[in-house]
């Protein structure tokens, strides 16, 4: 006697149970076996079906759920199972062609052009064919804008846990928030059928999004296996109401319960609302500064003064316990704690202990200055490491720097830089004579290097001679040096460029005088204090300069014209200046405050990070708000959430402009103020968008500044713009290319193409860099423009298949046996 398997006998019951509900004429008994049945074909352990099953089968669904109108997509795919009539109809609807995999994805189109929404919900429901992960975003976007995004439509897609984790992601969304918050209860089912199981799946629950809901915070409370899971389930976003019950639950609970729950809520961002369980009422704000002064892959500068300030506000609470739960050595070493601990890591060379060395008050009978020079001699330490290392230790050491300037009261560490070396300057070596060669340090496209010259020719690189030479050692010593003094300049040429401060005729001499600032300052745009704007040899700077900003270049005018001189010299700036994102008041918002990001759905834990790393400070109050000082006037962002900046979606509901307890009109406000706040919001709105069409507009018009700087009168008859989106008329199709979310679409395709990232990788030889550590992103773009308007010119079969530019297999009958065959 044969054996069959456990997916056979299973299959044969699911066809014995739709041979019953056929004779009893049960067509709801047969629609849910039908999707049971396919459940179980695509199982591992299921067998195929055989032909004598599908067979009836077919009659049975047939007879059930007649075809009444072949040439009708939507009555042709509105069955539970696929027939063998049907599917031959549906070939018929696609022209007697069919992908191999089953794809219908031209119907999507189809439906969409034609705004056909119930032909888009069958096609969601629909058996006899699959769709593409693009055209699912699509369809669904257009489900949930028609109020068709139903329960039935939901629970279809809800049984692919990948796709629904795409569909909730944050960060790099594929649907609109709306469209990905329908699904995440299904998900977040599912992620409590697995915390419940009785062996926890931890890999699989840590590669799904942050759940939200009590219920998973109260089981990583009391769950004791991997500390990374109950972290990531201990974060779970709760509302107001979850978070007060929570709260009840700790608060007769031993001590380690109400330690072990803050901590879980540190990354779901409503810690503070713990702080007076554990007797730390009133540290709030220095919580905040704890957690957004500290990263996991990099350094960041903190600001002194609100450290201080916040560690006042806190009064009596156990700011060293507060430390112990949140460790942050650089809010130690500012409130001068922790100094043998720092020390020791200091020794060690870690970034970290470095940045909180700078942050340390100078101890007896040290100076600020002494500790430049301690910082100097950790540099030439530093030099020693590997080149992934050397960097690390550079940027640390910058922020150190940036530390210690605040401690020592200058304005930044290119000042403190200037009163280090007059205290004890920084040996330089004579140039290196090797035969015909000089070596010396100097600069080369903007940055520090080694330069050799030969009969007052300079070279492209270092000879070898000159390489091999012991006395190489001292100039490369020096370098590394001069590279730090460049780095820090940069940081003070930004804010220059930021801010619009001036800058005093004798501190500009000062810094000409060096070989970082002869080096970087004529690279920049400046104004003179008789309004005229140039580079740098061409203004009255006998009198104070400022940095040229570009909304205040726009609104007098001259933004294009200076755009397109830097791209004729291939200009690369220090920092971004000509090509910076800038904005201006529209008609709406100029007599009163900025609304251009009402409405839109931001991530709070994103966009309170992006904040915070920029200067504002976030207040926690019943009607939140962020603030940050721009010159002499405060901005303030009134923010819709649901009472924690980090704790769920944030809304920006206006942005106003004060100037003391005054508002100011929003065209009253001097340009380069009103442009750098709302630039970032707008970055801080990208850092947590939520929806797949959320994009920067200022960085969509600087990209389309440098492509139209770039072009100059030479643009192509086949690249036009509309808008933030670049049209390319090639010479195999048209694309259309978005300038803020990157998206290429080929033809008359809805969905963006999946192109390779390779292509465009290498800048167009048309391209120059605007700023020296350039967006790759944006080269990469704006060299896709420019290579599809010569898309002929492409030959790479790679490339051309992602472009959809080469034939598909199809599936066709064939003539002579009438068999499906596949076809190029």
């Amino acid at each position: 006697m044969f054996e069959q398997s456990g997916g056979t006998l299973a299959t044969m019951a699911l066809v014995h149970r739709a041979r019953r509900a056929g004779a009893a004429g049960d067509r709801a008994a047969l629609r849910t076996t039908a999707g049971d049945l396919l459940a179980q074909l695509e199982s591992a352990s299921a067998a195929d079906l055989p032909k004598a099953d599908q067979q009836e089968l077919d009659r049975l669904y047939d007879t059930a759920f007649p075809l009444t109108d072949p040439a009708d997509p939507a009555d042709v795919l509105d069955a539970p199972w696929p027939t063998t009539a049907r599917r031959a109809a549906l070939l018929d609807l696609l022209g007697g062609q069919q992908r191999p995999d089953g794809r219908i994805d031209a119907l999507v189109v189809a439906a969409l052009d034609a705004g056909d929404v119930k032909l888009l919900r069958v096609i969601a429901l629909t058996p006899l064919g699959g769709i593409c992960a693009a055209s699912r975003a699509l369809l669904l976007d257009a489900l949930q804008a028609a109020g068709e995004l139903d329960d039935e439509v939901v629970e279809r897609f809800a049984a692919d846990a990948d796709a629904v984790r795409k569909l909730v992601r944050r960060g790099d969304p594929v649907v609109a928030a709306a469209t990905g918050d329908r699904f995440r209860p299904a998900l977040h089912d599912l992620m409590w059928q697995l915390a419940c199981a009785p062996d926890v799946d931890e890999d699989r629950l840590l590669a799904l999004p942050v759940p939200r809901g009590l219920r998973f915070v109260r089981w990583a409370l009391d769950f004791t296996g991997n500390w990374r899971v109950a972290r990531h389930l201990g974060a779970a976003a709760l509302t107001s109401a979850e978070r007060a019950e929570l709260i009840d639950l700790l608060r007769d609970a031993p001590v380690e319960r109400q330690e072990r729950a803050f901590t879980l809520r540190l990354a779901a961002g409503d810690a503070h609302a713990l702080l007076p369980l554990l007797g730390l009422g009133g540290a709030e704000r220095l919580l905040r500064l704890i957690q957004t002064g500290q990263a996991p892959s990099r350094v960041v500068r903190n600001d002194r003064a609100a450290i201080l300030a916040a560690a006042a506000e806190a009064g009596g609470a156990d700011v060293a316990r507060l430390l112990k739960l949140v460790p942050n050595d650089v809010v130690a070493a500012a409130l001068g704690l922790r100094r043998g601990a720092i020390m020791t890591r200091v020794a060690k060379d870690s970034p970290v202990g470095l940045t909180a060395y700078g942050m340390l008050p100078p101890s007896d009978g040290e100076t600020v200055l002494d500790r430049w020079v301690a910082l100097r001699e950790v540099h030439r330490r530093g030099m020693e490491f590997s080149a992934e290392r050397r960097r690390q230790h550079a940027v640390a050491l910058d922020v150190a720097l940036e530390h210690l300037a605040q401690v020592g009261g200058y304005a930044d560490a290119a000042a403190l830089d200037a009163a280090g070396e007059a205290y004890s300057p920084t040996p330089v070596p004579p140039p290196l004579v090797v035969g015909p060669y000089t070596a010396a340090v100097g600069f080369a496209g903007g940055e520090p290097a080694v330069v050799a010259s030969k009969g007052g020719r300079v070279l492209k690189s270092l000879p070898k001679a000159v390489r091999e030479d012991p006395g190489i050692a001292a100039l490369r010593e020096q370098h590394e040096l001069v590279r730090g003094h460049a780095s820090r300049l940069r940081a003070r040429l930004h804010r220059l460029v930021t801010t619009g401060a001036p800058v005093p005729p004798a501190e500009l001499a000062r810094l000409r005088a060096t070989v970082y600032g002869a080096g970087l300052l004529s690279l920049l745009l400046w104004q003179d204090q008789d309004g005229r704007f140039g580079l740098l040899d061409d203004v009255d700077a006998t009198g104070p300069v400022t940095a040229a900003h570009p909304a205040a270049l726009a609104a007098a005018g001259l933004l294009g014209s200076w755009q397109a001189e830097a791209a004729r010299r291939r200009l690369c700036q220090p920092v971004p200046q000509l090509f910076r994102e800038w904005y201006a008041p529209t008609p709406e918002e100029q007599a009163g405050a900025a609304t251009r990001f009402t409405g839109r759905v931001i991530d709070g834990g994103a966009a309170a990070r992006e904040l915070a790393s920029r200067g504002w400070s976030l207040h926690d109050t019943a009607s939140p708000t962020a603030t940050r000082r721009l010159g002499e006037h405060t901005v303030v962002m009134h923010a819709d959430t649901a009472g924690y900046w980090a704790a769920g979606d944030v809304g920006f509901s206006r942005l106003e402009f004060r100037d003391g307890d005054a508002a100011v009109p929003a065209d009253r406000v001097p340009p380069v103020v009103f442009s750098e706040a709302v630039r970032d919001l707008d970055r801080a709105a990208q850092a947590g968008r939520r929806s797949v069409g959320d994009y920067s507009t200022g960085l969509a018009r600087s990209r389309a500044e440098l492509l139209t700087a770039v072009l100059g009168d030479g643009v192509p008859d086949r690249i036009t713009r509309h808008g933030d989106t670049v049209v390319v008329d090639g010479s195999r199709a048209v694309y259309r290319l978005h300038l803020g979310t990157d998206a290429v679409t080929i033809g008359d395709r809805r969905g963006p193409g999946d192109l390779s990232y390779g292509f465009g990788d290498t800048p167009h030889p048309a391209l120059f860099q605007p700023v020296e550590r350039a967006d790759h992103a944006t080269l990469r773009l704006l060299t896709r423009i420019l290579l599809l308007a010569e898309d002929e010119k492409i030959t790479d079969e790679w490339t051309l298949e992602k472009l959809g530019l080469l034939p598909h297999q199809i599936v066709q009958a064939c003539s002579t046996c009438g068999s499906q065959h596949l076809w190029d």
